[in-house]
């Protein structure tokens, strides 16, 4: 059986899950769904994720899980912890595909050098500012890397200046942008339009960049060498 692994379940990857699960659900994809994410719902976050009334509070990847089992009959775990060093190995292995939604830079490269280890994996990778942002897609097949890591044109990425969730002590916080429920939105699509094009064999690019304010996207097609 397949497994997608969705790490963050923040504005992009709450917005990304219902679609993907209905999508496996109705196309009968033999996938196990791992929902990944520390966090726990905060009401001020209301404005770009659905909290309700059963989430405030409570961990995202069990509120999740809850939420879809009650609609859709298909294998669905949650892992209620931050990827880290010590547990990457164990949530992302051979053959996996991989959609990270989460909003920092430590943690994209962590994942990054994890996938770069396997030999069959997909990491779609999606991120933005208020307005724009941008999806990033890393390919191996067979030992062979399709599409360049999402370290090699972005330094911020390959040399973070920030910390994991995992990281931070009981007196820092992480800092957080004002979010744009429609930039989420449209990264999340983004994700798994690649996701799709993948699904066909009709991928040819390896980043998006988008910015909704002029209504514009842009691919990339960052190869391997």
């Amino acid at each position: 059986m397949n497994r997608i692994n969705v790490i963050g379940l923040g504005g992009i990857g709450g917005m990304l899950i219902g679609p993907l699960c209905r999508f496996l659900y109705f196309s009968q994809d033999k996938a196990e769904l791992v929902l990944i994410d520390g966090d726990k719902f905060e009401p001020r976050n209301g404005n770009r994720q659905e909290v309700g009334l059963e989430g405030a509070g409570r961990n995202k990847a069990e509120v999740w899980k809850r939420r879809l089992l009650a609609e859709f009959k298909m294998p669905i775990l949650s892992v209620t912890e931050y990827v880290t060093p010590d547990n990457v190995e164990s949530l992302i292995d051979d053959g996996d595909t991989v959609f990270m939604g989460v909003d920092n830079h430590a943690s994209r490269k962590l994942v990054q050098e994890r996938c770069e280890r396997l030999r069959n994996v997909v990491l779609v990778s999606g991120g933005n500012d208020y307005c724009d942002g941008n999806v990033q897609i890393f390919v191996k097949r067979n030992g062979r890397k399709l599409t360049a890591p999402i370290t090699r044109h972005h330094p911020e990425i390959a040399n973070p200046q920030d910390k994991r969730p995992d990281e931070l002590g009981c007196d820092e916080e992480a800092e957080s942008a004002p979010q744009l429920l429609f930039a989420n939105l449209t990264a999340a699509c983004l994700m798994l339009n690649a996701f799709y094009a993948l699904q066909q064999g009709k991928l040819d690019y390896g980043e998006v960049y988008f910015d909704i304010r002029n209504n514009l996207t842009a691919r990339q097609t960052r190869r391997p060498d």
